[in-house]
């Protein structure tokens, strides 16, 4: 990653924003990755010498982190990794069956054949991929069924809470084979009736899939509070 300081003054504001934007790509990544654990402080002079870059497109990429909620300001702490109760992640997922559905069910009627091949194409790679791909890879097949929607603002903020709760539904999945096994069932179940039509049967099954999702993680997460 290039050094800002080697950019001219007065150009150096724009391609700032863009290093920034690179750096919070890394950070992200990190986060979701649990590299960073929840409540971890990010310090400034550390994160920058990690990524060879100066300290003004870390806090700058704190406070688009922080925008998305991935990252929350303490006072006299500075920057830590959110950490999100059993309560929040429980309303992020009643959230994302909500916003989802309703996507979903704009979405079913104007999918193109196109867009079933590509979403089929990615649960093919979901299903060899590592873990550190599953939160990606699971984000481009929801959001390839839900783009028929036409609802670019709706998507992108689902997009945010995707992001919010990667982390966890990675653990979700390690979890156990079976739950990987179970998600990657439900996807293709999922596309087979977008491709169908079958509104409601999508409908029931999205509901139903996001809320396994969210019951195993809160007995996992229970079970390792009470260790």
């Amino acid at each position: 990653m290039p050094d800002p300081h080697t950019s001219m003054e007065h150009s150096a504001a724009p391609e700032r924003r863009s290093l920034s934007t690179q750096v919070a790509d890394s950070l992200r990544e990190l986060i979701i990755s649990n590299a960073f654990v929840q409540g971890q402080q990010l310090k400034q002079h550390e994160i920058a010498k990690r990524l060879g870059v100066s300290h003004i497109p870390v806090r700058e990429a704190f406070q688009l982190l922080e925008s998305e909620g991935l990252v929350t300001t303490v006072p006299y702490k500075g920057a830590v990794v959110t950490r999100l109760s059993a309560a929040e992640i429980d309303e992020l997922f009643d959230i994302r069956i909500v916003l989802e559905s309703e996507l979903l069910k704009r979405a079913i009627g104007s999918m193109r054949p196109d867009s079933i091949a590509r979403a089929r194409e990615i649960v093919e790679r979901m299903d060899s991929a590592p873990p550190r791909e599953w939160g990606r890879l699971n984000w481009l097949l929801h959001a390839e069924l839900y783009r028929s929607a036409n609802r670019p603002t709706t998507l992108e903020f689902v997009q945010r809470i995707h992001d919010n709760l990667d982390r966890y539904v990675r653990i979700q999945l390690a979890i156990s084979d079976r739950n990987r096994l179970r998600a990657h069932e439900e996807h293709i179940s999922l596309i087979d009736l977008c491709e169908a039509g079958d509104k409601a049967g999508a409908l029931r099954l999205l509901s139903a899939h996001i809320r396994s999702v969210r019951d195993d993680l809160r007995r996992f997460l229970e079970r390792r509070d009470s260790q």
